[in-house]
């Protein structure tokens, strides 16, 4: 009875797990790609150009991350609750200053670039390119913030492949466009940036088709009119500030360690570090991937304290990041000179460099595995705190500290080894904050990845199948549960209620008997809240055909021995709430 099945949850974890793992890789493989065009068409010395521009998309990033993925964890926890006005609210709040940003951007960028051009690049070498490529960069940083917030609000509503579908169009637009307009028609540099820009404008066409769909939850509402506005911007912030904090950190860091690299190893060097920094392109395909499809689902299960289930998700998501980093690893260090035929090194001194570089850093990729799905779960369980702290440890202090000391000390092998020790050393102080956590818990509750770690006595879970026999029997043995708890009239409620919704499910899902229903039911003071998730076709307890009122339905009977019943979908499941007094 109390033995949990993850057959729902693993099924939402695939549906989620391959549409995003495909975005980050169209848009990450366009990246990688895109810097390999730019080395083939323009030469490696124009390269590091766009590496130098790097801290403007870092911090684009850095705020659509705040507002975009904030507010669609934020939404999806205001829908579990069934809090549909308020999740509206978010949603328009969210995506209207997102854009509102992005214009800004491009704007001031426009206007200051000359100047933001000498903060980027220090050496007159590559002050031209840099001020060539960021002037046009900048004209699509609304259209970047569009496209990938919208994909956060539409993965949470339980359509990922909508925004999976418009990186693919924005970035086979780009890459298509990197070859006409740098190759046939001559345009350098700028034909990179401008293609880049064509390519946001294409995938932004894509994204109208959630903005249009009458499928979509998320509804645009006006949020001025309740003078919330600020408030709700504020909550938005603070629920995506420590992993958007993690893209200040690298735009800080990758403007402080191209200044390092520059005075301690020479133009050689930044050349070195732009191919090492543009082929993690590849790596971060796995964990990005892995640690957004992580994210909305512990939010929303540790929100409404499944903890089993959120942890389950953790562990999948460590796995399947640990298994990406050392199989990728041991395919960069058996075979490094991919990378370097792909950019079209030549230069003896910089292909031994780079070979060196690339073994070496593998070492560093469980470490950063880890690190970076931690960072997500840390923020889904609303450890806010904890996730800045962590985020800026690896992406700020670490980093430019191991590389001021040995840099200077071993020149090019002192970069590579503050990278691994940057990994490694964050990994290590995850590890052990969760178990001296652990072990501060002992003598109370135990825990378990910071989440309780014995369900709590009140609460009773358990999956039915599609099948009308198992829900009434499991219905029966709910009464029981219940009856030992309170007195026999919230029992026979409580059975009677599980038997009309499950049997209406049921029901309305006799095409697909592979799926299955979540069922929990918890005790709260003198009642008892059923709540349920399905993936199947809906069946919506709250609406009852009119002239039909006086039937004894599976809707209406609910209705009449039910205090409330509450309908919603979040994150792409049927979510219904049922709350059973005398």
């Amino acid at each position: 009875m109390t033995d949990k099945r993850y057959t729902l949850i693993t099924k939402k974890y695939k549906e989620f797990f391959w549409p995003t793992l495909a975005m980050t890789m169209a848009n990450n493989m366009a990246l990688f790609v895109d810097s390999v065009l730019v080395s083939t068409f323009i030469g490696v010395d124009r390269m590091p150009a766009v590496q130098l521009c790097f801290p403007i998309v870092a911090f684009v990033n850095m705020v659509y991350w705040m507002l975009g993925l904030g507010g669609s964890l934020l939404a999806s926890n205001l829908t579990a609750d069934h809090k549909r006005d308020d999740a509206d609210r978010v949603f328009s709040v969210s995506m209207i200053s997102v854009v509102a940003f992005g214009i800004a951007v491009a704007v001031l960028g426009t206007l200051f670039m000359p100047g933001i051009s000498t903060v980027l690049c220090k050496d007159e070498l590559y002050l031209a390119d840099v001020r060539d490529y960021g002037s046009i960069l900048v004209c699509g940083m609304p259209l970047l913030c569009f496209i990938m917030s919208l994909s956060y609000f539409s993965r949470a509503d339980g359509a990922p492949k909508i925004g999976f579908w418009a990186v693919v169009i924005s970035n086979c637009v780009n890459l298509c466009m990197d070859t006409v307009l740098i190759k046939l028609c001559g345009m350098g540099i700028k034909g990179a940036a401008l293609a880049t820009v064509i390519g946001y404008v294409c995938g932004s066409l894509f994204m109208l088709r959630y903005i249009f769909s009458k499928k979509r939850q998320m509804r645009f509402v006006n949020p001025l009119r309740s003078g919330r506005f600020l408030s709700s911007l504020k909550n938005i912030s603070v629920k995506g500030i420590p992993t958007a904090s993690s893209q200040l950190y690298i735009m800080l860091k990758t403007q402080i360690l191209n200044t390092m690299i520059t005075s301690n190893v020479g133009p050689v060097g930044l050349q070195i570090y732009s191919i090492y920094s543009n082929s993690l392109f590849l790596i971060y395909i796995i964990f990005i991937g892995t640690a957004q499809t992580l994210s909305p689902i512990v939010s929303v299960y540790a929100h409404e304290g499944d903890y089993d289930r959120a942890r389950y998700a953790l562990k999948r998501s460590v796995k399947t990041a640990l298994g990406g980093a050392v199989g990728v690893g041991l395919l960069f260090a058996v075979l490094p000179q991919i990378i370097l035929l792909l950019y079209g090194i030549k230069d003896p001194e910089v292909i031994s460099a780079c070979k060196t570089g690339i073994r070496l850093y593998v070492f560093s990729y469980p470490g950063l595995a880890f690190f970076f799905i931690m960072s997500y779960y840390f923020q889904a369980i609303k450890r806010q705190r904890l996730a800045a702290v962590m985020t800026v440890l690896e992406g700020l202090i670490f980093p430019v500290g191991f590389m001021a000391v040995f840099s200077t000390l071993w020149k090019m092998t002192g970069v590579w080894i503050a990278i691994i020790a940057t990994d490694t050393v964050a990994s290590a102080v995850i590890i052990l904050h969760l178990l001296i956590s652990k072990k501060k818990h002992q003598s109370e509750s135990s825990i378990s990845f910071l989440l309780p770690a014995e369900p709590s006595p009140d609460r009773l879970e358990f999956t039915v199948n599609m099948n009308v026999q198992e829900a009434v029997r499991l219905s029966a043995d709910a009464e029981k549960w219940v009856k030992d708890r309170l007195d026999a009239s919230i029992s026979k409620k409580t059975c009677l209620a599980l038997e009309e919704m499950l049997t209406g499910i049921v029901s309305a899902n006799r095409s697909s008997p592979e799926d299955v229903i979540d069922v929990v039911l918890r005790q709260e003071d003198q009642c008892i809240v059923i709540s349920m998730r399905d993936m199947g076709e809906t069946f919506n307890p709250t609406i009852i055909e009119k002239g039909r009122e006086k039937e004894f339905d599976n809707v209406t009977v609910l209705n009449k021995i039910a205090q409330s019943i509450e309908y919603d979908r979040s994150i792409g499941m049927n979510c219904t709430m049922i709350r059973i007094s005398r």
